[in-house]
């Protein structure tokens, strides 16, 4: 009886060791410019310099999120009067410099910029990733912060997201605010999913036998319910004009989770599952003309405003 006794404690002590271990690599993203800058070397074949060329030099600022956080960023101004401005909201493990692969695809369009860093990413605060929760509240407080300080009604703001950037645009549409237009590439249908997608294929099949304790951490440690961060279910909800872009054969988050928030898109909306063969996020980078062509004709139906003498290239 006392050896079995010891084997069941041991098991829990290494159930909830494993448990707490997991939750800490869910909680903890590597991020910084440096790194962002290696990606856009190896991935893009190109160089930060060259991206950054793109643009109009910024202005950096900092704002004071919901909670305190502070969320650092760039305000890129167009250099002819702007009609709209893009906030535009990273992926997991990135930084503002990894939206630097959607200006070319932006460039007629007159319109600013808007780059920053998530909480726990780059140089913005370091409180927990909460799966788009808080992450939505953080883009709720800068597009306050552009239209206060820059005078642009709902209708001329757009939103656009990468991945975990996606799903946080559509977590922020569920709080009814009517922005202009919602650009999505690549998001994740709820944050269990992204998180034991990606955590079996690391990890082993035993991770979803783990997950409940994983879970039940994240929500101790972070104050919030894992399962609120649902863009599935904010889908529902939002009546914006939204442009879903996601590659079959991606990866790293299965394409599947966007055609299930497909499902619900408003009718001022499309959906493109695309078979160009890119990983994760890539369609940008590795077809750019094609994306390209697919985002002016989205922008065209909005009423987004292009430069004259750019507007057939």
């Amino acid at each position: 009886m006392f050896p079995l006794l010891i084997a069941i404690i041991l098991l829990i002590i290494i159930y909830f060791s494993s448990a707490w271990f997991l939750s800490t690599q869910i909680l903890s993203p590597e991020s910084s410019l440096a790194l962002s800058k290696e990606k856009i070397k190896t991935e893009w074949g190109t160089s930060y310099e060259t991206m950054i060329d793109l643009l109009p030099a910024p202005v950096d600022f900092t704002i004071n999120s919901f909670d305190g956080t502070s969320l650092k960023g760039k305000y890129f101004a167009s250099e002819v009067t702007p009609k709209c401005v893009i906030i535009a909201p990273h992926g997991w493990t990135g930084t503002w410099a990894e939206m630097l692969k959607y200006v070319p695809v932006l460039s007629d369009c007159v319109c600013d910029l808007v780059l920053y860093d998530h909480r726990a990413h780059g140089d913005s605060g370091k409180a927990y990733p909460t799966g788009g929760i808080n992450e939505a509240k953080d883009l709720l407080a800068v597009t306050e912060w552009v239209q206060k300080t820059r005078g642009f009604e709902d209708d001329k703001i757009g939103w656009l997201g990468s991945s975990w950037g996606a799903s946080t645009v559509l977590k922020a549409g569920e709080s009814g605010k009517q922005v202009g237009f919602m650009i999505l590439d690549s998001p994740f249908q709820d944050w269990y999913s992204a998180i034991f997608e990606r955590a079996e294929r690391n990890y082993g099949a035993w991770t979803k036998f783990a997950a409940f304790g994983i879970m039940e951490i994240v929500n101790w440690r972070t104050g919030v319910d894992y399962r609120t961060a649902s863009p599935l279910h904010s889908a529902k909800h939002i009546n914006v004009p939204i442009f879903l872009i996601h590659s079959k054969m991606d990866n790293s988050t299965d394409s599947t989770q966007s055609v299930n928030i497909a499902k619900y898109l408003n009718t001022k909306s499309v959906f493109h599952h695309t078979t160009w063969g890119s990983g994760h996020t890539l369609d940008v980078v590795l077809h750019k003309e094609k994306f390209r062509k697919l985002v002016k004709d989205f922008l065209s139906t909005v009423d987004v405003q292009f430069i004259k003498n750019r507007s057939e290239n």
